[in-house]
């Protein structure tokens, strides 16, 4: 088998599917298990494949990405195996099998990467960030913005305007930087900002808070543990601060899951102290209060628009 069908098999089963109630309370069956672990494999996979590109672009160092048990193989009982992974067959055992031994071996590349990163960095030439603002209007509000970060809401309810709202932002802010996140619940402290950032203009982009800092063991429930970083979006509005430093954040949601005063006020004070105007997009729901402060106070909006 070549290369090219081993991928079809090792990744016929990432396409997102629904999440159902015992995702969301913690009920996992063996298929949903297995779809979510190869959901998570695939993004670190992804992840460390663009870490290894950046390092050859930004910091001219040449980083291969070597996988033993990860890599195209013509075993035929792996193969199989393979194939029951991606059609969520694999027997409990097996699947336990499978998954640790992945991710022990992308533990093991993670850490050879951050060893290269941490050179990177530390020979890092900071490029001073150019200083920039320009104003537009996104559905009748004006905006003023040099760096523009959206964070979208991607939840059942909202996914089926989140393309008319790229559209719509991109008129007069091309450049913004967008994040989508399942739900806009605000209970609990930021899990993963790591997991929203990328590289952006003047920011030294190989510092260790930008980058995932282990990989979950199969103890830590790695389906689990993949699901709370798309739902992180307390992480999602603090990356857009700490790491990505935009001045203005653009939030599109619905306010159905349930926030933390405390949380908010922790978000305030960061966003506060670094200048970020906050505009809240709902498309009915009024947010909670504190949050409406937040906006006003920061130079920002709540609009409340039907799109």
């Amino acid at each position: 088998m070549n290369r090219r069908h081993w991928l079809q098999l090792a990744t016929a089963s990432l396409i997102p599917g629904h999440l159902t109630a015992r995702e969301s309370t913690g009920r996992w069956d063996k298929e949903s298990m297995q779809e979510y672990s190869a959901l998570l494999l695939t993004w670190l996979q992804e992840d460390f494949a663009k870490r290894a590109h950046n390092l050859d672009m930004q910091a001219n160092m040449k980083f291969e990405l070597k996988y033993e048990y990860l890599a195209p193989t013509e075993d035929r009982s792996k193969l199989r195996m393979l194939e029951k992974f991606s059609e969520q067959r694999l027997s409990s055992r097996d699947l336990e099998e499978h998954v640790t031994n992945a991710l022990t071996e992308l533990e093991s590349v993670r850490k050879k990467l951050a060893v290269a990163e941490a050179i990177a960095a530390a020979n890092w030439e900071n490029k001073k960030r150019l200083v920039r603002q320009k104003g537009g209007t996104v559905f009748d509000q004006q905006i003023t913005s040099g760096y523009l970060g959206v964070v979208l809401d991607n939840s059942p309810s909202m996914r089926p305007y989140i393309e008319k709202l790229r559209e719509e932002i991109s008129r007069d802010f091309s450049d913004a930087y967008y994040v989508e996140v399942s739900g806009c619940n605000l209970e609990n402290k930021a899990v993963a900002p790591w997991y929203f950032a990328e590289p952006t203009t003047g920011i030294n982009p190989f510092t260790p808070d930008r980058h995932i800092p282990a990989v979950p063991t199969y103890a830590n429930n790695p389906w689990s543990t993949y699901i709370r970083w798309t739902r992180d979006a307390t992480g999602a509005l603090q990356c857009m601060s700490s790491l990505m430093k935009m001045d203005a954040v653009y939030w599109f949601c619905d306010f159905d899951d349930s926030t933390s005063d405390d949380i908010i006020k922790e978000i305030a004070r960061e966003y506060m102290k670094n200048k970020i105007r906050l505009y809240i997009h709902t498309l009915a729901k009024r947010p909670p209060g504190l949050l409406i402060e937040l906006a006003e106070r920061s130079g920002g909006a709540v609009i409340r628009k039907r799109i």
